[in-house]
């Protein structure tokens, strides 16, 4: 609280600093007298109290000129000189921190675009500040009374005294002291704003010139093929300097002007620090690092990336991405896989190895994918992630979205944290390979637990080193094993997925949109396919053996004489056929299921038998009833010939109907139509 106060021309102080009274006297009263000698010396003196109390903040005001002198001696030492302090204290008053102020030197960017520096920035708001009070004195009347007493004669000699006395610690400020000065100051920040608080020298123009022809030579010094040291590029500038070299742009093809490089006649000289200081600025590093670095290692390092979180149902997104196996094949190859990862589960939900990376591998991972979610009753996945690598030449029919999945991202090439599967096949590595298998690493690896040993083999060719190599169906077993113990170990996210293991949050959290798997279009693309004929109106044969048509009128989608179909099929994963898919001319026919022969035996007939020989039954019978029925819509027909009037029958060809009887063994019901069936199936024996 402020002790002092300009009053109406006089020195004031605040009684509550002076009273001795306990209830009455402020905490750093000086206790001079009590509160009744207060009204007595009001009362005998005139002019003892320059201002009644009137609400808060204005307190009574004592006259200090109207105290004894020994009475003052205790206020300066505590408080200081009145004369000296008083408008110090009434100026800080009107002192009001000027938020636009501080947001604007805080953005303010400099012509090499850089921001000011912190202290500047403060430095440059307290100049606002100080000016606004200033402003603020001068131009309110009461304002001007109560911190200068009111007069208008050397309005500004005061306000320079009290800007001399400010605390610089509170007040950090670099306003002139000068009277004359100070006005010309404020008369510039009232007419230009902000702006004119900023020195002019600040990254002056002419002198950032130099700066960045400098800063130039040194970056394309650091850039040069053989990645120079910055020794290298110290030295090099002072040969330069020196006149001991040229140095050409290659860009443009012009030589670097030495004069360029002086000031005052004299050659700008650097320090090895000051070059290390150019090339380590965090733009420029990132600029000299582009050319020095491969992509990857720059991507890294340098490169910004998306900050992205899981997805809330397993097979909205699956990522796929090939690898090769840590560890080696005797002839010093290594196995390559490729994963299907599902983001949310995080569980490999595909598989596919090779010993040569070739757009199979990618289709064999897919095929294995397939399966599994066939043969576990999932839909097909909403999304999938892929690179480029292998999988461009799908990218208009099997990859492009709509056809398979509805939607596919293509994965920026060099980029490889922007994929998941990445991801999973570090955690599967170094989480569970390292932990069930010997070998597991890199030589070179920062952290000594994941570095593998290696023993060099000193001979002729001094490139060899002993390393165990596995066979590849061993390597294969290995990690189809590791994939079993990864997808079922707890999912990372126990927090949300509280004892819940990968394969779990798989299975518990399916995508509830997922669309039903287009079988027909999918095994076009990841099945395997051949040539085959339509026989006897009845089935086609694939790799010896027999698929029946669903039903005779698909005949009808036939073109006209045409039998001949492509048979697509996929194996499953016992290395059978199941059902076959016919396209004739690059459009879908039907799916075919396989023939299963039954005994010929009813003697020796089991469930099976009776099965396979009724499904045969009744596809004869529906071809029969089908030839019926277009027979049924046929009649005689007459021609007549209207030149000679001459008649002639011509009857529509009639399909005799077999008449073998039954056999006695068999007693038909003409009302059952498994009796009529089986009857069909004997009369076409």
């Amino acid at each position: 609280m402020q002790v002092y106060e300009f009053y109406n021309n006089n020195y004031g102080v605040r009684l509550s600093f002076l009273l001795s009274d306990a209830d009455k006297r402020h905490g750093d009263s000086i206790g001079l007298f009590s509160y009744s000698s207060y009204e007595k010396r009001a009362q005998r003196i005139e002019g003892f109290r320059l201002r009644q109390g009137k609400g808060l903040g204005n307190e009574v005001l004592i006259n200090y000129s109207k105290l004894k002198p020994t009475e003052q001696l205790p206020l300066i030492e505590k408080f200081g000189d009145p004369a000296k302090t008083t408008k110090v204290h009434q100026f800080c008053d009107y002192i009001i921190a000027d938020d636009k102020a501080l947001e604007f030197f805080s953005s303010y960017r400099l012509t090499d675009r850089r921001c000011l520096p912190g202290d500047v920035v403060i430095e440059y708001t307290n100049n606002a500040n100080i000016l606004g009070a200033c402003h603020t004195i001068i131009t309110n009347n009461a304002a001007k009374r109560k911190a200068m007493g009111g007069s208008k004669v050397n309005i500004w000699d005061k306000l320079s005294e009290c800007i001399i006395n400010l605390d610089k610690e509170l007040y950090p400020h670099t306003l002139p002291a000068n009277p004359r000065r100070l006005q010309e100051k404020y008369r510039n920040y009232k007419k230009d704003g902000y702006t004119s608080l900023i020195h002019k020298g600040f990254c002056n123009d002419n002198s950032r010139k130099v700066t960045v022809d400098i800063e130039r030579l040194i970056l394309s010094l650091y850039i040069q093929s053989n990645n120079p040291y910055v020794a290298d590029v110290a030295n090099d500038y002072w040969r330069f300097l020196a006149g001991d070299i040229d140095i050409i742009d290659y860009k443009t093809g012009e030589i670097y002007n030495r004069e360029h490089f002086h000031e005052n006649g004299q050659p700008l000289t650097l320090s090895d620090a000051t070059i290390w200081n150019y090339i380590n600025q965090p733009a420029n590093r990132a600029v000299v690092d582009k050319f020095r670095m491969d992509t990857l290692t720059y991507q890294s390092i340098h490169g910004p990336h998306h900050h992205r979180h899981a997805p809330n149902h397993s097979f909205s997104k699956i990522s796929m991405d090939d690898r090769d196996l840590p560890r080696k094949m005797p002839n010093g190859k290594r196995v390559k896989a490729y994963y299907a990862y599902d983001v949310t589960s995080g569980c490999v939900i595909g598989a596919a190895y090779s010993q040569n990376k070739t757009t199979k591998l990618f289709i064999d991972c897919l095929r294995n994918m397939f399966h599994f979610l066939d043969r576990n009753g999932y839909g097909m996945p909403m999304q999938v992630e892929v690179e480029h690598h292998l999988v461009n030449c799908f990218k208009e029919d099997l990859m492009k979205a709509g056809v398979v999945f509805p939607f596919v991202r293509w994965a920026n090439p060099g980029n490889s944290q922007e994929k998941w599967a990445e991801t999973g096949n570090r955690v599967k590595k170094y989480g569970f390979e390292k932990r069930y298998q010997d070998g597991i690493g890199r030589f070179y690896a920062k952290l000594e637990a994941n570095r593998t040993k290696s023993e060099k083999i000193f001979d002729e060719e001094n490139d060899r080193y002993k390393e165990k190599t596995y066979p590849y169906e061993v390597l294969v077993a290995d990690d189809l094993e590791i994939i079993e113990k990864y997808n079922n170990s707890l999912h990372p996210n126990q927090k949300k997925y509280k004892d819940l293991t990968r394969a779990q949050v798989l299975e518990m959290y399916a995508n509830p949109q997922m669309a039903q798997i287009d079988r027909p279009l999918l095994i076009r693309y990841i099945g395997d396919k051949t040539d085959a004929t339509i026989h006897r109106n009845q089935y086609v044969q694939v790799q010896y053996a027999k698929y029946e048509l669903p039903n005779p009128k698909v005949l009808e989608q036939l073109q006209p004489n045409n039998y001949e179909v492509t048979a697509y099929y996929l194996r499953n994963e016992l290395n059978e056929i199941d059902n076959v898919y016919l396209y004739q001319n690059n459009v879908f026919i039907c799916q075919c299921d396989k023939i299963i022969e039954y005994n010929t035996a009813n003697s020796e007939w089991v469930d099976d038998d009776k099965d396979n020989y009724t499904n045969q039954a009744k596809y004869v019978s529906s071809f029969n009833k089908q030839i019926k029925e277009g027979k049924g819509d046929l009649g005689k027909v007459k021609v007549i010939d209207l030149k000679t009037g001459y008649h002639e029958d011509t009857p529509v060809d009639v399909v005799p109907v077999s008449t073998i009887q039954p056999s006695k063994a068999f007693d038909f019901d003409d009302n059952n139509d498994d009796d009529f069936n089986r009857l069909n199936a004997i009369n076409s024996l």
